[in-house]
This record gives C-alpha cells, sequence and structure tokens, in this order.
C-alpha cells in the first residue's frame, strides 16, 4: 500500500521529456555582477598609471558624438530598459547598450549624490579648467556640459582589442581582471556596463574615498561607490528565478528521508520504466520528483553515467561538493562528498526548491526561456517535477554552453552544456 506522505503525487501525472542540462557548481553560486558600477573623479583618468588596460580608452566628447549621432532615437535606444535604474519608463534599450542612471557625486561639497536620473559618464575633453561630460537624461543628450575634476562620474570604454568575440558581442577585461560585457555599435566596441575598475594597470589600488570633506577636497583619483554604498556599485543574479534556489545539503536529506531514507529512497525518486533508466528495478516514482539517469560530465570534460546515475547539485560551499546521487544499479540514493576543488567544474543536473512551501496541484514553474516545469509537493517540500534547463541567469545574461573540452576544463565561472553536447538529450 503506497504510504500517506505521498499524497500530493496522486494529482499529478509522472513527468516525461529529456534530461535538461548539466551546469558546474559555479552556476549554483551567486554571480556577482555590475549595477552602476563605481564613480570616479576625473584624477583616475589622468593618472599615469592608466585606469583602463592597453586594450581600451576613455572616449572623448567627438567620440560620443559619434555613437549619440549615429543611434535612432538615442536618448531611449541606449537607456536600460529595466525601470529597475530609471525614474521613467521610456527606455527601450535597442543597442544594448544598457546604459542605467548611475548619477553623480557633487564635487563642491563631496556629499550630494544623484541617481536614477541621468547618465553622466566622463569624456576626455577638456574645457578651461573643466572636462566635458556626456550625459543621457529621459528627455534629451548632451556633450556640451562640463564640470570640476572633483565630481565624480561613471566611466564607459571604448575597448579598441576585445577578447572572446561572438558576433556583436564580447569581453574586455580590466586591471583588476573584472571581466566586462562589450557591445559593437556601429563599429566601435563600447562596454556595455559602467566600469567598476579598482585598480590602477600597475596594480596600484585605486583610493576609495567616503568622506565629504576629504572628496571634494581631492587632487588625485578616487572612486566610491554612490552613496557609499557598495549595493549600487554590484548586484548579484542567480541561476534560480526569484521564489526558488538550489536545494542545500540539509534539504536533500530531508527529501530523501522523508521518502523512507537508505537503500529505499531511489524506489519512490525515480521514474520507472526504461525511458531514462538502463533497467527498471521497480522504481514507482511515488514521491513525483521523477528523477532522470541525466549523467554528468566531470572536471575533465568526459561525459558519462546516461541512464545510469540522477546527479543533482547542492548548493553546499567549502571543501567537499555534496550533490544528490542516485544510482540505478544500486538502486538507492544517498547524498556522497566529492572531495578537491576541482569537482566545481563537474556538470551535474539541477532541481530547484521552492522558498516556501505554498502549493496548489496543477502548479507550475516558467523560467526565464519559457521552459515550463510542473511541481510536485513532498512533505512541506515544494519541487521542480523535471530537470532544469534554462540558459541565462534569472536577470537575462546568458550562461555560456561550453561544448569545447578544454574549456570546460578550464572554467572559472558557470558553464552549462547537455549531455554529450547532443540535443537528442535535452
Amino acid at each position: 500500500m503506497r504510504n500517506s506522505f505521498f499524497w500530493s503525487h496522486t494529482l499529478l501525472k509522472a513527468v516525461s521529456g529529456g534530461y535538461g542540462r548539466l551546469y558546474n557548481f559555479f552556476c549554483t553560486q551567486p554571480q556577482i555582477k555590475v549595477k552602476y558600477g563605481y564613480l570616479y573623479n576625473y584624477f583616475t583618468i589622468e593618472d599615469e598609471r592608466g585606469i583602463t588596460n592597453m586594450g581600451a580608452h576613455v572616449p572623448s566628447r567627438s567620440e560620443y558624438d559619434t555613437l549619440f549621432i549615429n543611434c535612432v532615437n538615442a536618448v531611449d535606444s541606449l537607456r536600460d530598459s529595466n525601470i529597475s535604474y530609471w525614474n521613467d519608463s521610456f527606455a527601450t534599450n535597442d543597442y544594448n547598450f544598457n546604459g542605467r542612471g548611475s548619477g553623480l557625486r557633487n564635487g563642491w561639497d563631496g556629499g550630494s549624490y544623484m541617481i536614477k536620473s541621468t547618465l553622466d559618464i566622463w569624456c576626455t575633453t577638456i574645457s578651461g579648467s573643466n572636462i566635458y561630460i556626456a550625459r543621457i537624461i529621459h528627455d534629451g543628450i548632451s556633450t556640451s556640459l562640463s564640470f570640476k575634476k572633483t565630481f565624480g562620474f561613471g566611466l564607459r570604454l571604448i575597448v579598441d582589442f576585445p577578447i572572446e568575440i561572438n558576433g556583436n558581442s564580447a569581453i574586455y577585461v580590466g586591471n583588476d581582471l573584472r571581466r566586462y560585457k562589450c557591445v559593437l555599435i556601429n563599429s566601435v566596441w563600447y562596454l556595455a556596463e559602467n566600469l567598476a575598475e579598482t585598480k590602477y594597470r600597475n596594480g596600484d589600488l585605486i583610493a576609495k574615498v567616503t568622506d565629504n570633506t576629504a572628496w571634494a577636497a581631492l587632487t588625485t583619483g578616487a572612486m566610491c561607490a554612490y552613496n557609499n554604498d557598495e549595493v549600487n556599485a554590484f548586484e548579484t543574479a542567480s541561476i534560480s528565478p526569484v521564489g526558488w534556489h538550489v536545494p542545500t545539503n540539509t534539504e536533500w536529506n530531508t527529501l530523501t528521508a522523508f521518502v523512507g531514507g537508505g537503500a529505499t529512497a531511489a524506489l519512490h525518486l525515480k521514474e520507472p520504466g526504461l525511458a531514462h533508466w538502463d533497467t527498471d528495478n521497480g522504481n514507482d516514482n511515488s514521491s513525483g520528483f521523477t528523477a532522470f539517469g541525466g549523467g554528468f560530465r566531470n572536471e575533465a570534460s568526459t561525459f558519462g553515467g546516461i541512464k545510469q546515475t540522477g546527479k543533482f547539485h547542492s548548493d553546499y560551499i567549502g571543501t567537499y561538493l555534496k550533490p544528490l546521487e542516485m544510482f540505478d544499479e544500486l538502486n538507492s540514493a544517498y547524498v556522497t562528498s566529492i572531495s578537491g576543488t576541482d569537482r566545481a567544474k563537474v556538470g551535474l543536473s539541477v532541481r530547484l526548491l521552492k522558498n516556501d512551501s505554498t502549493f496548489t496541484p496543477g502548479d507550475t514553474l516558467t523560467d526565464i526561456d519559457g521552459n515550463i516545469y510542473p511541481l510536485v509537493k513532498i512533505g512541506t517540500q515544494v519541487w521542480t517535477a523535471s530537470n532544469y534547463k534554462c540558459t541565462k541567469l534569472n536577470d537575462g545574461t546568458p550562461i555560456p554552453n561550453v561544448t569545447d573540452n578544454a574549456q570546460w576544463a578550464a572554467l572559472t565561472t558557470g558553464g552549462q552544456c547537455i549531455y554529450n553536447n547532443d540535443i537528442k538529450n535535452l
């Protein structure tokens, strides 16, 4: 007789489908991304140590004029369309320039800030004792404004020698090795996000000045986050949609314990039949979890285990990564330790767990790609009942699809792939 704790599954049909994608461990961790970047006084640009690397430069006033003239409806088409970054909702971001209202720090008193109403970025053109800036606001664009060098403005760069070029996108690497998206507009590569550089070209740190009086009196390079709050400089993105997360080791243990634990858990977690397993050892999937034998891609880029083992990431930070591992031949489900830092590069399947226990039979989750996942409630936990397939972080940033073996083995950032790089396994 079926145990009563599997009640929710009786309201759902078993899920059919492919194995989803394999993700390395870096994908499961929050990705730190530039939000508005830092505000810099002009002395940082003048500093002979160089705020840019050798492959980029700060645009002149005439270079910004050329950009604005050659972009249709530049006021809106160069601004980020996410209304979180502006005080209006008219931006269209047609060129993927991602202009955000990073504002300014007043150079007279060092304590007055403005944000979300202007994108102000330094030019390298001098007007007497002042420097021109490019200003984009909701109703106009100007490069005729000039300010004292003590003001704090954002920075965009023209990138002369980008790397990892792929169509109209590429990468620029700063002096502190932070990576920035670039976008090609009218044959010129621009940073597609504000600069958040922390070092000069020789490795020296750029001074971070928070005191208002000290900022206003500066005659050397300095930077700050808007309102001296790092939250304004950076933000995080996740593989999980809002309200969901990659399960912790403890949460996996809760699941397996709830469905019987030990050698019997797999019977209740795995999909019956031979569609996604080599053998059927009496699996009844009475939990509704519908585990597939999706295999893995190891740190040396070798694929293995398809239809033999299901391995799922755990959001566990430390020396040991502890994915849940279900072996068909052992007919068991248990948490196992995988030691070694290179194991962060192993590609495993992902299931998501809801942050709360709210659930109505028939509920689904739709990811940013539009994939729809059925849900199942097991005990107090609400799970996706099929493997994750999404190709983007929850802010829309693509997760690189890495097919090359050497590139996969060298990853230190998020990467994903399909088993054996074969779309039929998706």
